[in-house]
Parts: structure tokens; sequence; C-alpha cells
């Protein structure tokens, strides 16, 4: 097989998958992946979070967070907060109750990927965990090719 052919192969089992979990009514997840992602990130940065330090760590732009935080507000999964001795920094707190949904989520994600290396067997797990780390290695050099900050073969 050619590297194109390759290409082909996982795009189509991606796609496939997809659309196999969407007409047997698997069941989806009403939240969105970049969703928990978010509060995730939000969760781990702690108690009270600035939207501009969310801002910076998504590299993404402040009224990218504030439409985000918005809708989070609207779901009740976080609550905005201005400090009395810094009320030019509007700060960010995760509700109990979006703690308790990442945690739900992340703890069934485990328990899939549990599943998914048992069934794939020792060598294969390996394989597939060297497999990602080099992909992983990989689209980080590109990333730092396109920004200028590396030159060469990654």
């Amino acid at each position: 097989m050619d590297e194109m052919d390759i290409v082909r192969k996982i795009t189509h089992l991606v796609y496939t998958h997809r659309r196999d979990a969407a007409f047997t009514g698997q069941k989806q997840p009403n939240v969105k992946h970049r969703d928990i992602m978010m509060l995730d990130a939000i969760i781990k940065m702690g108690d009270l979070v600035k939207m501009s330090d969310i801002s910076a760590y998504f590299q993404i732009t402040p009224a990218a967070v504030s439409q985000c935080i918005k809708n989070f507000e609207k779901k009740g999964w976080v609550e905005r907060t201005v400090l009395e001795s810094d009320r030019r920094s509007v700060y960010v707190r995760v509700s109990d109750e979006a703690k308790q949904m990442v945690q739900e989520m992340e703890e069934h994600m485990k328990q899939q990927l549990i599943a998914f290396i048992a069934e794939l067997g020792e060598d294969d797990a390996e394989a597939f965990v060297r497999i990602l780390e080099k992909g992983f290695t990989f689209f980080k050099c590109e990333r730092k090719k396109e920004e200028g900050k590396e030159a060469g073969k990654c």
C-alpha cells in the first residue's frame, strides 16, 4: 500500500466509524469534546481562572472564550466573577455540577480505553502507544516549522 492508499484507508475508517455510530443509534454524548476539554482545563487551572488565562492557554481570541463561557453559563456549568481587588479582570469558576460531569466523562473514557487496550493485547497496545507518540512528535515538529521555529525534516 502506498502513502495515499494508507491516507484514504484511515480517512475511510474514521468516517465509517462516525457514520455507523450515528446510524446505529449508538449513544453520543450530548456534551461536545471541546466543551469537556475547556472545562477540564479550567478545573486544572484552579478555582478562579481569568478569562485572559483561558484565552492564552488555548491560543484563541478573548471573544471566542467569552462566547464559549457565555454558553457554559446558560448551561449552569460556570459562573463569572469580578473580584473587588481586581475589577478589570473577569474570572470564571466551574460549577460542582460541571466538575461532576467532567469526572464522569473522564471515567467513561478511561473504561473504554481499558477495554480497548485489553482487546488489542499487550504487544499491539505497546505498538499503538509508540505510534501515537511518534505521531504527536511529528505534528509538534510540523507546527514549529510552520511557525518558523524549526527547520528540516521532522
